[in-house]
């Protein structure tokens, strides 16, 4: 729901707007009728040359540390990519190593473990065989 606006309200804030904009223009027209040949107004633009000028020199000191920080970052993200490239191809090298040594471990059980159980399996059902021959 809508409330209407006081009257009072839109014409007192009406009145403090328009004071506003009357003081910024008498403002603007005392600093345009001054002399700029004024010792005040020359003291305050060599004093604000002096200033633009330490700003300017802090500026350039800024970049170049900014780009000093910036290559030394770029070379420690460099060395950082080698070393974990290095870890990387290390660990690919160990996994196959390792891929192959199992592939091998399970190959040398089959032979190794298996292999004479085979035969001994082999052995035994003969043995049953002449066995149940022999009680028959």
């Amino acid at each position: 729901m809508i409330r209407p606006v006081p009257k009072a309200l839109v014409l007192a804030v009406g009145i403090v707007i328009g004071f506003m904009l009357i003081a910024g223009c008498e403002e603007e027209e005392n600093l345009s009728n001054a002399k700029p040949d004024t010792e005040p107004n020359t003291k305050r633009s060599r004093l604000i040359a002096v200033e633009n000028a330490q700003l300017k020199e802090q500026i350039e000191r800024q970049k170049g540390s900014q780009t000093r920080e910036i290559e030394r970052l770029k070379n420690l993200h460099a060395k950082e990519t080698d070393r974990q490239k290095k870890l990387f191809d290390n660990c690919l090298r160990e996994k196959e190593a390792l891929e192959e040594m199992s592939k091998k471990g399970v190959e040398n059980y089959m032979q190794d473990i298996l292999g004479p159980l085979s035969e001994e399996n082999v052995k035994l059902r003969e043995e049953i065989e002449t066995l149940k021959a022999q009680i028959k």
